[in-house]
C-alpha cells in the first residue's frame, strides 16, 4: 500500500498532463512508460489512471489498456451545455458574495473562475461536476485565444460582473454568452484539437 500522498502526487502529475495535452487525444497511455517517467512503481500508476478514468479523464478498453479520449463533436457540445447548466444553477442557489479573482495563463484563469462560482453552491455533488467538467474543457480553452477573437475581455467581464452584482442579470447573461459562443464553434474546435494531432 502506498502512502496517500504518493498516489496524490502521481495522480496530480499524469492529470496535468492529460489537461495539458502532453498526451494528445487518443494516445495510449502505457502504465510502465508513465512510472519510468514519474520514477515510481507501476501499481501507483494504475490506481491513478482507475481514478482518472472514473473521471472520464481516461478511458479503458478491455484488452487495449488506457487511452486519452478523443472528443467528438456531440459529446464537445454536451459538455459545454451540461457546464454552462450547472455554473447557471450554482449562481442562482448561491448565497456567497465574495469577490471572484482569477490570475494565471487564460485556461487557468477560465478554470479557476467556475470553480470559484461553482463553489458558491451548497451541493457538493454540483461542485464535483463543475470541477470535472472544468478539467475536460481545459484542452479545449487552449484553442480559444485562436477561435474567439476577444476571449480575454470576454473573462475580464466575466470576473467582474459577480464582484459587482453576485446574482444579477448581466452574470447570467454574460455565462450564457460565453457558452453559446463556444458551441456554435464546436465544429472548429475539434478540427483544430485533431489538426494538432497530425
Amino acid at each position: 500500500m502506498y502512502p496517500a500522498r504518493v498516489l496524490e502526487h502521481i495522480y496530480a502529475a499524469i492529470k496535468e498532463r492529460i489537461m495539458d495535452e502532453f498526451w494528445p487525444q487518443g494516445t495510449r497511455l502505457d502504465p510502465i512508460k508513465i512510472a519510468d517517467m514519474l520514477f515510481c512503481s507501476v501499481t501507483p500508476v494504475r490506481e491513478a489512471l482507475r481514478r482518472l478514468e472514473s473521471e472520464q479523464m481516461v478511458a479503458y478498453v478491455s484488452g487495449g489498456g488506457f487511452y486519452v479520449p478523443r472528443i467528438d463533436e456531440a459529446e464537445l457540445r454536451h459538455l459545454f451545455e451540461h457546464h454552462q447548466n450547472l455554473i447557471l444553477a450554482a449562481i442562482e442557489s448561491s448565497k456567497d458574495s465574495s469577490a471572484i479573482s482569477a490570475d494565471g495563463v487564460y485556461p487557468d484563469r477560465v478554470s479557476k473562475l467556475f470553480r470559484q462560482l461553482g463553489s458558491r453552491t451548497a451541493n457538493r455533488a454540483q461542485i464535483k461536476a463543475i470541477s470535472g467538467l472544468n478539467d475536460r474543457l481545459h484542452p479545449f480553452r487552449r484553442c480559444d485565444s485562436q477561435l474567439i477573437e476577444d476571449a480575454d475581455s470576454e473573462l475580464e467581464s466575466i470576473i467582474a460582473a459577480p464582484n459587482d452584482n453576485p446574482r444579477g442579470d448581466e452574470l447570467r447573461r454574460l455565462i450564457i454568452g460565453y457558452h453559446g459562443r463556444r458551441i456554435a464553434k464546436v465544429a472548429e474546435y475539434i478540427r483544430l484539437m485533431t489538426s494538432e494531432l497530425d
